[in-house]
């Protein structure tokens, strides 16, 4: 370990010279699009997880909540999609290459794949995450606002929506720390932070107050130094050799 000339430990030197700031992209995987939000989703938005007919359940560890009308929902939407921090995203149903007119690469990025994607069906939106308190200077950044239908929850297409973005933010982006938060009481948030590789930090305990309750927050992280491990095993569970013809899987994220 590094000491000062007091004497006293120090950490490692470290030529830093920050992170790129995330800006509104297009990643693309085998099962799921993630693009920016933009006014053309909000009808899907709207009919798949904010009206008052949808799904409160999905809603109660989450800062959102279902709007009680459209008007209102329409303001909501406009202020997420104008926000940049928190930078928010849409995970949508992947058509096949025949639908898009043309073959792709699983896992590139494109920038003009998303004015070719038409949400003719609200089905076509599976949920929403984004990326926040982005601390660019830092190099560090958190995944929030996590919003999944029942259709997306304990998914393939989940597991690849967020494999999607932290490659995104460790390999594009730069950044040297990723952070994964939530109610100490969201038992699925915890276990799908661990499944995907985050490491527990701790408990920040009365944390919070929403929804006229309090909340202890459990804290999770990942590394850019960890990021490689993390990759090879969530790449060789999404490879389209882990899952047979129904779709289920062959082995374990777990194991892989």
């Amino acid at each position: 370990m590094r000491t000062n000339e007091f004497g006293q430990p120090i950490g490692d030197a470290i030529s830093f010279a920050g992170a790129m700031m995330p800006e509104p992209v297009n990643l693309t995987g085998r099962t799921v699009l993630v693009v920016p939000l933009d006014e053309n989703q909000g009808d899907a938005f709207y009919e798949r997880i904010f009206s008052p007919e949808c799904d409160e359940s999905i809603m109660t560890y989450s800062t959102h909540d279902l709007y009680p009308d459209r008007p209102a929902f329409d303001s909501g939407f406009a202020s997420m999609i104008a926000s940049r921090d928190p930078l928010f995203f849409a995970i949508l149903r992947k058509p096949s290459a025949s639908d898009l007119g043309i073959g792709r690469l699983a896992g590139g990025e494109d920038p003009d794949l998303r004015e070719l994607v038409k949400l003719d069906h609200s089905s076509d939106l599976l949920g929403m995450y984004a990326l926040m308190r982005i601390r660019a200077d830092m190099g560090s950044v958190e995944m929030g606002h996590v919003i999944y239908t029942k259709e997306l929850q304990r998914s393939r297409q989940a597991t690849e929506a967020q494999y999607l973005m932290a490659r995104h933010v460790f390999e594009d982006l730069g950044y040297r720390r990723y952070e994964w938060k939530c109610d100490s009481l969201n038992a699925p948030s915890r276990a799908a932070a661990l499944r995907l590789g985050f490491k527990a930090e701790g408990r920040f305990r009365n944390d919070m107050v929403y929804k006229g309750r309090t909340r202890d927050t459990d804290w999770f992280s990942v590394t850019d130094s960890e990021w490689p491990a993390m990759k090879e095993r969530l790449e060789t569970w999404l490879d389209d050799d882990n899952f047979d013809q129904d779709g289920r899987q062959k082995r374990r994220l777990q194991d892989c």
